[in-house]
């Protein structure tokens, strides 16, 4: 046998003596695994162990320790399912879960819920229809309550006897049906009413922009009538003319009045010495679009009737001026929309009624 040969023979050796060590190592570590299994030292799978069981948003074996838990889950399935009409950007929402069902109203204090300006009160049996307002009657069965109050308005922020009224209010009927309270939204209701206030003197504009003769004391009459023939131009039964979305009627973009501000009374005698265009910047769709649209028109006016554009001051708008005011309504938009609340929608005009 040559040198070769013996090498290539001792090395065939040493690897299949590795091997055997190998596989010598896994066969004793499996039996230990199994030993430790037969003898229970390691707990076997289960619903309660199992991953599949888990949540990353509950841990089952604190939910059976936690007696808040269960509450705070049906708290989270109301806010999942609140009746329409609740508005969580500018309501505070107090929900109450009863440990057992009424029908009787002698715990809702109905009397002065209804004292209490921006306040609703909504009732059900388990997963029925809320019901509110007039439907709420004597006989009807609940155990879920939910109170709700509108935390401001144009006429500024609650008071602070309104925030204790409301707040007073709660917690006598949390305690009268021996319920768990949580509160869903805006639980802090003196800070929220405040905010949502400051937030509402941001945006609360309301722009007048006048068109006004350039020579004459006043616009011709007929040259007025003809120019409010304009399909754009819509006059309501309160007898106000109001500019609106052609392809919506419903949209008004704004109303045109006297300079008094009262309604234009046009016919062959009038004398009309100016009309002004104004706009409820946070209650109109589309606030820049809207705003170009009136620009738009209020310049045909100016042709059409011998008139000069200008602010409430009389001040001449030019281009760059309407330019400026179209930033300053596009950071109200901006505002409006960031704060989850769309200029001209149901939400602004609940606030901007």
């Amino acid at each position: 046998m040559s040198d070769v040969q013996l090498a290539l023979l001792i090395l065939g050796l040493i690897v299949i003596l590795i091997m055997i060590i190998h596989n010598w190592a896994q066969i004793r570590q499996h039996n230990k695994r199994k030993e430790k299994l037969t003898n229970g030292s390691s707990p076997q799978i289960n619903e309660e162990n199992d991953p599949l069981f888990q949540s990353a948003e509950f841990d089952i074996t604190e939910q059976a320790n936690d007696p808040n838990i269960s509450s705070e889950g049906s708290a989270k399935v109301i806010k999942d399912n609140l009746p329409e009409g609740i508005f969580p950007e500018i309501e505070t929402v107090a929900s109450i879960t009863c440990k057992k069902t009424f029908n009787t109203l002698e715990n809702l204090f109905i009397d002065r819920i209804k004292g209490i300006k921006g306040a609703r009160l909504y009732i059900r049996n388990d997963n029925d229809i809320w019901t509110t307002d007039l439907a709420i009657e004597e006989g009807i069965r609940f155990n879920q309550i939910l109170i709700v109050q509108q935390l401001a308005s144009r006429e500024g922020s609650l008071s602070n006897v309104a925030v204790a009224d409301i707040s007073t209010y709660v917690n006598d009927v949390n305690n009268a049906v021996d319920g768990t309270l949580f509160w869903l939204f805006n639980r802090d209701i003196s800070i929220e009413t405040k905010k949502l206030s400051d937030f509402c003197k941001e945006v609360d504009r309301a722009m007048s922009i006048k068109v006004i003769p350039k020579s004459d004391s006043a616009f011709h009459p007929a040259a007025l009538i003809d120019f409010f023939k304009n399909p754009s131009i819509n006059k309501g039964e309160d007898n106000i003319h109001r500019l609106i979305n052609v392809n919506n009627s419903e949209e008004i973009i704004c109303e045109i009045l006297n300079l008094s501000g009262k309604p234009l009374e046009l016919n062959h005698e009038s004398f009309i010495q100016g009309i002004v265009f104004k706009m409820d910047v946070p209650n109109t769709l589309n606030i820049t679009h809207a705003f170009n649209e009136m620009i738009r028109v209020m310049r045909e006016a100016c042709t059409n009737l011998n008139g000069s554009l200008v602010d409430v001051g009389n001040k001449p708008m030019n281009d760059d001026y309407v330019s400026r005011v179209y930033v300053y309504l596009k950071n109200v938009e901006q505002k409006m929309l960031t704060k989850n609340i769309t200029p001209g929608g149901e939400l602004a005009k609940k606030i901007f009624s």
